[in-house]
């Protein structure tokens, strides 16, 4: 026998779902109510944990969280209103849809079929070693292309790997642990890579800007690179030893063979100039902002090319030029259509719209964080952990800094914390370049959530849904991580081993 369901507004739902989604709104109002800092500043964390709770839950799809913001600021005084619906036209909104827009052009080509097939062919159908690779390639990629990228142009990889074994609708992808171990690999792979360079996310970018701002002097890339390489290589061991040994599996080894994956290449044929001419200009605009010193001097004085303007004047691009061929005669989702673009209709017919609104939403939070005082008030509990026992302070605050990113997103948890940081360690008479790559470092590990970046791969796959194992699977990577962060930096500043001196 079903769950009994109610219907409401012509929406249907079962008694557990209507409770969970009331409890949003009561949290929201629950911590308005307490006696902490003033009701602005309260608001602006009570819309944090209400969008969190509805991600984490998933009682309504991911999409509809973008109503969060609008409707949490309508209850705080002081608030500008219009302010924070212009901040879901987000300025750097090209870098999310001109990638996600060139990857569907792939699918519409049947270049994600062929990749998947490749991957079949040599990886195998061993699942955790498919996990595996795909956490491991996702976080080293992600070193030196924008995290959200790598998530967007790897999912629909994968989730043409798990077609071809069977799981070819969202709900059979989330019934099965073992497609989903894959999927939560992309995600969680790409978020772990997004620190290494300034290039990689938006954490790593505000860390590195607060340097240079709280130093007073350029920083080197190159320097900053260098300087993490340990720290992140030391945080893919535990990822790799949960996915490739400790989730859950319901079975071990996919559907197919090493010889039909390769009969099902033949039948596609050599790679076609459609194809080609996709991914060519896909990892253009990927090298483009990552080689931006050697070509930015050439360019007149007063230009801001930034990574999503060259993302959608490639998209631009490819949306005026006529496809060469007819792309892979085997495996497209449409046929070919006489004088059809490389980025058709056909192309946007496939982009999963549900996923995407998580991008506005989370900058949106991001811009409300500062505006609300949400920052000010989360400035309250950090502490003088500089004076207690290295190993002390630095374990209460990694642990202050890993509730952060998993509640806020990495990004927005880094833009809020790396200014306190910053004039709090210098007024302190602290060296801040420790504090405030720990900071960066920690943030980083924002696995719980689906605004944090990386982890859009599991919404894009669900078709706008989520699933509670994002946020059970992230908690212990998040928590691993997090150990290590504690180790690591506790023994650095216990040691006062300045292995940052080259910044």
């Amino acid at each position: 026998m079903g769950a009994r369901t109610i219907r409401i507004l012509g929406f249907e739902r079962t008694v557990l779902e209507w409770i969970t989604l009331a409890v949003g709104p009561l949290l929201y109002f629950l911590i308005l109510s307490l006696p902490i800092g003033t009701v602005t500043q309260r608001g602006g964390l009570a819309i944090i944990v209400w969008a969190a709770w509805y991600w984490g839950t998933g009682v309504i799809p991911t999409g509809y969280t973008i109503f969060i913001p609008l409707l949490g600021t309508a209850f705080l005084p002081g608030m500008d209103w219009g302010k924070i619906t212009k901040s879901i036209i987000h300025p750097g909104l090209g870098m999310l849809l001109g990638p996600a827009l060139i990857v569907c052009m792939w699918t519409r080509w049947g270049l994600t079929r062929r990749m998947a097939l490749f991957c079949l062919k040599w990886v195998g159908t061993s699942v955790r070693a498919q996990a595996v690779v795909w956490v491991m390639f996702a976080t080293i990629i992600s070193f030196i292309a924008a995290n959200t990228v790598i998530a967007i142009a790897l999912t629909p990889i994968a989730l043409e790997i798990l077609k071809y074994v069977g799981y070819d609708s969202s709900q059979k992808l989330k019934n099965s642990a073992s497609a989903m171990l894959i999927i939560i690999a992309i995600g969680v792979g790409a978020s772990l890579g997004g620190f290494l360079t300034p290039m990689a996310g938006g954490q790593a970018v505000i860390t590195w800007q607060q340097l240079v701002d709280t130093l007073g002097r350029p920083v080197a890339m190159a320097s900053y690179t260098a300087t993490l390489v340990l720290p992140v290589f030391l945080s893919m061991i535990p990822v790799a030893i949960l996915f490739g040994a400790i989730f859950p599996v319901e079975r071990k080894y996919f559907e197919g063979s090493h010889e039909y994956f390769e009969e099902e290449l033949k039948k596609m044929g050599p790679i076609t100039k459609s194809e080609k001419w996709g991914f060519y200009l896909f990892i253009l605009a990927v090298l483009l902002p990552f080689l931006q010193p050697l070509w930015m001097p050439y360019l007149p004085k007063g230009m801001n090319i930034t990574p999503a303007l060259i993302f959608s004047v490639v998209t631009g691009i490819l949306a005026l030029l006529p496809a060469p061929d007819a792309g892979a005669p085997y495996g497209k989702p449409f046929e070919f259509q006489k004088g059809e673009r490389l980025l058709s209709i056909n192309a946007v017919k496939v982009l999963p719209v549900h996923a995407f609104l998580l991008w506005p939403t989370a900058m949106s939070i991001a811009v409300l964080v500062n505006d609300t005082g949400a920052s000010k008030l989360m400035a309250s509990f950090l502490g003088s952990y500089w004076d207690l026992p290295a190993y002390v302070g630095v374990g209460i605050f990694v642990a202050f800094c890993l509730f952060m990113g998993n509640i806020a997103s990495d990004t927005g948890a880094a833009g809020m914390l790396a200014p306190i940081v910053g004039a709090a360690t210098v007024a302190a008479g602290q060296n801040p370049i420790p504090w405030l790559l720990m900071m960066g470092y920690t943030v980083n590990f924002s696995f719980m959530v689906p605004t944090a970046t990386g982890t859009m791969a599991l919404p894009i796959a669900l078709e706008g849904k989520a699933s509670w194992r994002l946020p059970v699977y992230g908690f212990f990577c998040a928590i691993a991580c997090g150990l290590v962060s504690w180790l690591f930096w506790g023994t650095v500043m216990h040691f006062d081993l300045k292995f940052w001196q080259n910044l």
